[in-house]
């Protein structure tokens, strides 16, 4: 929460143990997370909830990636899925995200500034949104240290 009032930019690696986790902020707000064992969430969220076949989502991943477009808003832009189906499977995945990086307290935590393209902030959270007790009983997220 530190960081978030702070309006912070940049990447925050958490690790215990043998877990890992990435929340990238953007001023201070989540933009998304990552972890290495729930690969594909912010995909497959989308599969089972928007009905999105693999084949289409792959497609607009590849044309993301080749014109560093973000995927959720190419999404929308196509007409594919809806701001509330994007923010679902970003919310989705970060929760998982921060579930992978608990720690109970031993861990650690780093913050890299960097500099990322500007979110548009429809699909960014402030942190409060992640940690308030209602996110945490419907993704059960924890935190990845003391910070």
């Amino acid at each position: 929460m530190t960081l978030s009032r702070a309006g912070v930019t940049g990447e925050l690696f958490c690790s215990c143990t043998d877990r890992t986790a990435h929340v990238y902020l953007q001023r201070g707000r989540v933009a998304w997370a990552s972890d290495c064992t729930h690969r594909r969430a912010f995909t497959a969220h989308l599969k089972q909830h928007a009905g999105l076949p693999t084949d289409t989502i792959e497609a607009v991943v590849g044309d993301c990636r080749a014109t560093k477009r973000p995927i959720g808003e190419t999404l929308i832009e196509r007409k594919l899925a809806t701001e509330e189906q994007v923010r679902a499977a970003l919310r989705h995945q970060i929760g998982l995200a921060l579930h992978v990086g608990e720690c109970r307290g031993e861990g650690t935590g780093v913050f890299l500034p960097r500099n990322y393209q500007d979110y548009d902030v429809r699909f960014t959270f402030d942190a409060s949104e992640i940690v308030s007790e209602e996110g945490l009983a419907a993704n059960q997220p924890a935190r990845c240290s003391r910070r």
